[in-house]
């Protein structure tokens, strides 16, 4: 399986001769003078691998396909961990630290700019930018259904909307599947628009959540992806609050290593930045809970698409919560993963994350997020 990964982490990557230059240089710069690019390909080969294997129901062997002269070095160089010790026969308590999973993410970071910047747009593109759980899979179904103009959609969402910087996607596979599409485009990422070429004739959608809400709704994913693969999965330990709450006080590795909460509020200042630009659209999960009908027809607006009035009622059932969930075979981007694909639409109401926190407790996270964004931009995010 490891094998399997390293050839899917060197197509992901697709790096020419002066792109490995490149990359090294990149690595060096950022302070990784002791560990080469070949070994970030096997610390990405691990990752990746884990990932992939989340939705069987093997035990990922996290430290096996390894040289034990590898596996030595990375330990001792600080990139590994062994979590495992002596009773552990299969290794899989050998796990990337917080230190290999920065040497990957600056390998990583590289490489996305790269697609982003190799990738052909075309005039009237629709770029969909937003954080995990803040409504991603609910606008790429509005944009969907939108460019269509039919809740019979010619084929599944994740065809039709594939993730263009998705960690395990190869590039050229994603490309293609971008180009033969003839319909106007809605592509999906989880990048900020700071990572995205700006480009006059794409139109940039970023889609806010309260923070609170998609961390909680992160929780809940995550234990359904551990539950499927049948592995524990050691970053959701403890209750929904315990969780949260640690989730809150984590700070930033480094500038390039942010914490989830901190990355979330960079998405959202990146965006708010760019609020006045024409062709950036700014929606949120919860003005899309309280009119839903209103806020696709200022979305068609925006995006210069006119739909007929007899067709707005099975457009705007289509894109509820409800109706998502019965389709969410066709939908939900874990299918084949979760044992019930309705399970990815888990409850899409705000106020689960402040219902788990004490008074003190939500007034230490306003405090923690302050530190981060203007008070308008909180306002905004916070409604």
């Amino acid at each position: 399986m490891l094998d399997t990964a390293r050839i899917a982490v060197s197509q992901f990557f697709e790096m020419s001769e002066s792109d490995e230059r490149a990359m090294a240089a990149r690595l060096s710069s950022a302070g990784f003078r002791d560990i080469t690019l070949g070994d970030v390909l096997v610390l990405a080969a691990l990752q990746m691998r884990n990932h992939a294997e989340k939705g069987t129901r093997k035990r990922p062997k996290t430290g096996g396909g390894v040289s034990r002269e590898m596996t030595d070095k990375l330990l001792s160089r600080g990139y590994l961990e062994d979590r495992g010790g002596p009773d552990d026969p299969d290794r899989t308590g050998i796990v990337l630290t917080s230190q290999g999973l920065l040497a990957v993410d600056v390998v990583m970071d590289g490489v996305l700019v790269d697609r982003w910047g190799a990738f052909p747009f075309r005039p009237g593109d629709i770029v969909i930018s937003a954080p995990g759980k803040c409504g991603t899979t609910w606008m790429q179904m509005i944009c969907a259904l939108l460019v269509f103009q039919t809740p019979d959609l010619p084929a599944p969402l994740n065809e039709l909307s594939p993730w263009l910087d998705d960690p395990v996607g190869i590039r050229h596979e994603v490309f293609e599947r971008y180009a033969a599409q003839r319909n106007r485009r809605f592509i999906k990422t989880h990048s900020s628009l700071a990572d995205v070429p700006a480009v006059p004739q794409v139109t940039y959608i970023v889609v806010a959540r309260h923070p609170l809400d998609a961390a909680v709704s992160s929780y809940h994913q995550r234990k359904r992806l551990e539950h499927a693969s049948g592995s524990a999965d050691r970053s959701i330990r403890g209750s929904a609050r315990e969780w949260l709450l640690d989730w809150i006080a984590e700070e930033s590795a480094s500038p390039a290593r942010p914490s989830d909460l901190d990355a979330m509020l960079r998405h959202f200042a990146d965006a708010w930045a760019r609020r006045e630009e024409p062709n950036v659209v700014l929606t949120h999960y919860e003005d899309l809970s309280a009119d839903l009908e209103g806020q696709m027809r200022i979305l068609a607006e925006r995006l210069g698409i006119t739909v007929a009035e007899v067709l707005w009622p099975g457009l705007v059932k289509a894109a509820t919560f409800e109706q998502m969930r019965a389709a969410a075979d066709r939908i939900e981007p874990f299918a084949g993963v979760l044992e019930d694909s309705a399970s990815f639409f888990r409850r899409g109401v705000s106020g689960s994350g402040a219902e788990l926190l004490t008074t003190a407790e939500l007034a230490d996270y306003h405090t923690r997020v302050a530190r981060n964004l203007e008070p308008d931009v909180l306002t905004w995010l916070h409604r």
